[in-house]
C-alpha cells in the first residue's frame, strides 16, 4: 500500500490559519440546505446568511470566512507546537456528494493527530469543488 505523503509546509500553513482565525462560534453541520442558497442573487444567498439564524451571525460580521486568499506573507511559523504526531489507521468510510461539497465520513476509529498535547480524532473531512480558496492569488 502506498504511503500518504503530506507536505509539511502545507500542514503548518493550514494549522496556523485555522488557529489564527478561529472564532468562538459553534460550528454546525447542515444537512438540509433548503434554508439558504449559494446564489448571490437569492434573498437567502451568502450576503444574507448571517440574518437567517442568530448562530450564523459570524457570516455577516466576520472577515476571514470563505473564500480565503492565503498569502505567504501572512504565514507564521509556530515552532513551539513541535512536529505533528499522526496516528491514522485504515478505516471504512462513506463518501457523499452533498451538492456543494464532497464529504468523507469515517466509520469507527480512523486515528488522530496530536497538536500541542491535544488529540484530534479523524471523523470526517470535506472539500468544495471548485475550490473556494486561493494561495497567493491563484
Amino acid at each position: 500500500m502506498a504511503k500518504l505523503q503530506m507536505n509539511p509546509l502545507f500542514c503548518i500553513l493550514f494549522i496556523v490559519i485555522i488557529l489564527q482565525h478561529s472564532r468562538p462560534t459553534k460550528s454546525q453541520e447542515v444537512e438540509d440546505e433548503s434554508e439558504f442558497s449559494y446564489s448571490e442573487n437569492n434573498e437567502r444567498g451568502p450576503s444574507r446568511w448571517g440574518e437567517i439564524h442568530e448562530e450564523w451571525g459570524a457570516c455577516s460580521n466576520g472577515t476571514m470566512q470563505s473564500p480565503i486568499d492565503m498569502f505567504n506573507q501572512r504565514v507564521q511559523i509556530v515552532s513551539h507546537l513541535g512536529k505533528l504526531k499522526r496516528s491514522y489507521k485504515p478505516a471504512n468510510a462513506t463518501l457523499r456528494n452533498r451538492g456543494h461539497d464532497m464529504m468523507l465520513r469515517f466509520d469507527g476509529e480512523a486515528g488522530a493527530i496530536e497538536i500541542n498535547g491535544t488529540e484530534y480524532a479523524l471523523q470526517q473531512c470535506h472539500w468544495h469543488s471548485p475550490s473556494e480558496h486561493t494561495i497567493n492569488g491563484r
